[in-house]
C-alpha cells in the first residue's frame, strides 16, 4: 500500500514541470511554517508576554506579603509579651461581673475548662471576647445546648492562653 503511494506520488511529481516543482515545494514548505508557528511559537510567545505583564503586579505582591509577614512576626511577640498569667481568681472575677456563674471551673497551665449550666448566648459570646483580648484565651472546645428559655444556653468550654513559649 505505501509502495503504491510513492508510486502514484512520483508519477505525479514526474508529470510537473520544474516550475510547478517549485512552487509546490514552496507552498509545502509555507504550510509546515504556518503549522509550526501556529501550534508552537505563537502560544509559548503569547504565554512568555502574559507572563511579563504579571511579573511587576507579582513582585508587588511579594513585597506586601514579606511586609505583612514581619508586621505579623513584630505584633505576635508584643502581644505575647504584655498577656497575664490565666489564673481561676481573675476568670472568676470576669465572670461575676457579667453575671455569670459557673457550675465548674478549673486552670490548669494554659488550659481553662469551664462548664456553664444556664447563660444568654450574646452574654457567653461578649465574656468570650472579652477573655480574647484580656487573656489570649481561644477556644479549643465548646460544646453549648440550646436551653427552653429564648437565647438560653448550656455551655461547657475548653480554652487555651496563646503565648510564646520562653
Amino acid at each position: 500500500m505505501q509502495k503504491l503511494l510513492l508510486e502514484q506520488f512520483a508519477a505525479f511529481w514526474q508529470q510537473r514541470e520544474q516550475r510547478e516543482q517549485k512552487m509546490l515545494i514552496a507552498g509545502a514548505v509555507a504550510i509546515v511554517l504556518a503549522l509550526l508557528y501556529s501550534l508552537a511559537l505563537n502560544p509559548a510567545m503569547s504565554g512568555i508576554a502574559k507572563l511579563q505583564k504579571s511579573i511587576p503586579l507579582l513582585r508587588q505582591q511579594v513585597a506586601e506579603i514579606t511586609l505583612l509577614g514581619t508586621q505579623q512576626a513584630k505584633l505576635s511577640t508584643v502581644l505575647s509579651e504584655n498577656v497575664p498569667q490565666v489564673n481561676k481568681e481573675s476568670l472568676e472575677a470576669a465572670l461575676s461581673r457579667r453575671g455569670i456563674k459557673a457550675q465548674t471551673l478549673s486552670v490548669s497551665d494554659d488550659i481553662v475548662r469551664i462548664q456553664i449550666p444556664s447563660l444568654a448566648y450574646n452574654n457567653l459570646m461578649e465574656w468570650l471576647v472579652e477573655m480574647q483580648k484580656a487573656y489570649r484565651l481561644t477556644v479549643e472546645e465548646a460544646r453549648l445546648l440550646a436551653l427552653p428559655e429564648n437565647g438560653q444556653v448550656s455551655a461547657t468550654l475548653t480554652l487555651k492562653q496563646q503565648r510564646n513559649s520562653p
